[in-house]
């Protein structure tokens, strides 16, 4: 009987084992898709970052062409107003 347990123990150990092994290697190619997911998450990052610099610069270059056209606008009605001064005056 005692030699019987000890089998049956062995047998049980090794099933566990068995088991225990098939955990670890699923738990292996886990770990390899994570670091990959990873990558792949980082490299993500790395776009978004790259174009929201892009929309950035381009948000700038269009509030520069904004201000370009209000001051051409100002200088205009300022001339326009002088020009009509100086009519007023009778200056020509």
């Amino acid at each position: 009987m005692n030699e019987k347990y000890i089998d049956e123990k062995f047998k049980q150990t090794e099933k566990q084992l068995d088991e225990h092994d098939k955990r670890i290697s699923e738990l292996e190619k886990t770990y390899i898709i994570m670091q990959k997911m990873d990558l792949r998450v980082s490299n993500i990052e790395k776009s978004v970052s790259t174009i929201n610099a892009k929309l950035d610069e381009q948000g700038e270059n269009k509030g520069k062409k904004w201000d370009k056209l209000v001051d051409y606008i100002f200088y205009f009605i300022i001339a326009l107003l002088l020009g009509l001064l100086v009519s007023k005056l009778g200056l020509k």
